[in-house]
């Protein structure tokens, strides 16, 4: 299974993205995709800010059309997690966030264009059990 990160969902959708080549190559070479509602609130917070007038509508339909399904995390436990984490990781919040639940969940593969996450789960891979994955290139299904 595979965490998708936001950013690369928003880069499917945006054709102007930097990264939308790369992130319509790599999505299309996963398999089982996968996010949490946080991924959504951040879209839709996204949208919001660059004056889309429906933001969650478009959010939810970013997630539909880059084919990545919304499982639930239960949030209470992915706050006590995400403390036991954060030393561990040193992430960002949202970004400890995004790889708590990815880790919640049981997905392999937190897939994101962040180079700090990147760099960050490389580190502590053998901790988290969660590789961190940028690039088609390494992606094997």
């Amino acid at each position: 299974m595979n965490y998708v990160d936001t950013n690369v969902i928003i880069a499917y959708i945006d054709v102007k993205d930097p990264n939308h080549k790369k992130a319509k190559k790599l999505l299309g070479r996963l398999k089982r995709k996968v996010t949490s509602k946080l991924a959504l609130v951040e879209m839709a917070s996204v949208y919001s800010r660059a004056g889309i007038e429906d933001p969650v509508a478009v959010a939810i339909y970013s997630v539909e059309k880059a084919g990545v399904e919304i499982v639930d995390v239960d949030f209470n436990n992915m706050l006590t997690v995400a403390l036991e984490l954060s030393s561990v990781t040193k992430l960002r919040t949202l970004d400890l966030l995004h790889v708590t639940a990815c880790k919640l969940i049981g997905a392999k593969r937190f897939v994101t264009f962040d180079e700090d996450i990147v760099a960050k789960l490389s580190d502590v891979k053998e901790k988290l059990g969660i590789e961190a994955v940028s690039d088609s290139k390494t992606v094997t299904e």
